[in-house]
């Protein structure tokens, strides 16, 4: 094979893996995370309270609202915003409630999917890193061959 056909393929085969790596970044998260759903009813704001806690039934992962992905509410007027989370009771303070309403909520969120395995969690959060890694150093080893020979 030639030293042009060679660079072309490895070139080829670079772009391929690239273009694959966001599905594999995708699939890592889903490796890492377990969506959890829980249904609060009858939460309730007083008068002036526009804040709930409901107790999430799994820890919040890496105990950050941001993980909360989606908080729906019965009552029309309420746009409700994951707040603070406590680690310890595991309590979600939703904000953004109208006063003096009872209504339902359901918190979508996502937890640690790798509890059970120890250490198995940093070793996925690496992977795209150690992939990424490879795919550069295949090129690198690739084009230095190529241009050696």
């Amino acid at each position: 094979m030639s030293k042009a056909m060679s660079t072309v393929l490895l070139i080829v085969g670079i772009a391929v893996a690239l273009l694959f790596f966001p599905m594999v970044l995708s699939s890592m998260d889903s490796i890492r995370f377990t969506e959890n759903t829980g249904t609060y009813a009858t939460v309730t704001t007083g008068v002036g309270e526009t804040s709930a806690d409901v107790v999430l039934s799994a820890a919040l992962f890496n105990d950050d609202t941001t993980h909360v992905t989606s908080i729906t509410s019965t009552v029309e007027t309420d746009v409700p915003v994951a707040g603070t989370y406590t680690t310890g009771t595991k309590t979600l303070t939703i904000t953004g409630l109208t006063a003096s309403e009872s209504r339902t909520l359901t918190v979508i969120y996502d937890s640690d999917g790798l509890t059970d395995y120890t250490g198995l969690g940093i070793i996925v959060g690496l992977s795209p890193l150690i992939i990424w890694l490879v795919i550069l150093g295949a090129l690198g080893v690739g084009l230095y061959t190529n241009v050696r020979s």
